[in-house]
């Protein structure tokens, strides 16, 4: 099946995005607790956004008529590509060499503050 058009490209992506929330809750019904963050407006809001993802990132490839599968499939793998980038660490390289260090001073940078968990954290599963 061929589709084209901004809706239909963006509704059959975003069924795709549908789909993975849906696997992801077929696999949470096997589990013996209802997981906590499934009650709270925030979890709800960014699966929707994420599911949404998936059919503006569909409708940014084109909405030149496409096979309605491939479609679904860029929807389908929109989340995943997003998780993944979440977990991706951009750090700077950290030093080979150890910072010299002077009596009663450290050079070192201290550890930072351990916060409260956040958008990528949540994304990236931890």
């Amino acid at each position: 099946m061929v589709i084209a058009g901004f809706l239909q490209i963006f509704l059959c992506a975003s069924f795709g995005g549908f789909l993975a929330e849906l696997l992801r809750w077929y696999q949470v019904r096997e589990s013996e607790h209802f997981p906590e963050y499934a009650r709270g407006l925030r979890y709800w809001v960014v699966t929707v956004l994420m599911i949404v993802s998936g059919g503006l990132l569909a409708v940014l490839y084109g909405t030149d008529p496409r096979n309605a599968i491939l479609v679904l499939h860029i929807g389908l793998s929109a989340p995943l590509i997003i998780k993944t980038l979440a977990e991706t660490r951009a750090g700077v390289p950290e030093p080979t060499v150890p910072a010299p260090r002077f009596p009663g001073r450290s050079m070192d940078r201290p550890a930072p503050a351990k916060s409260r968990a956040s958008l990528i954290d949540f994304l990236a599963g931890r």
